[in-house]
């Protein structure tokens, strides 16, 4: 089924785990791609073989999302490649726990 054809979704945390799994998901349906993540090169890597395998669109950001201003300095970059994207999965973060 390839009912994303032709739309960008954007996937944060997609350096490694379920960010890989949503990118592969994504582009077996014909979403173009975003990748978003601290870690460059698992990304790049990620985006030949996505553009191999799929022949979709993918554009790598190294951006660490938790630095204030991030989310901001992405979409003003992502405005810049008229890149409207129309799917977020947002897989970035962390999570604490204990008592």
């Amino acid at each position: 089924m390839r009912d994303l054809q032709g739309k960008w979704a954007l996937v944060t945390g997609a350096s490694s785990g379920f960010g890989v799994d949503f990118s592969c998901l994504l582009a077996e349906r014909g979403a173009n791609l975003v990748l978003v993540a601290r870690r460059l090169q698992p990304m790049e890597e990620l985006a030949i073989e996505l553009r191999r395998d799929f022949g979709v669109k993918v554009h790598v950001e190294s951006i660490d999302l938790s630095s204030p201003g991030a989310g901001a300095q992405l979409k003003s970059r992502l405005d810049g490649l008229s890149i409207e994207v129309q799917l977020l999965i947002n897989n970035a973060g962390y999570g604490m726990f204990g008592e």
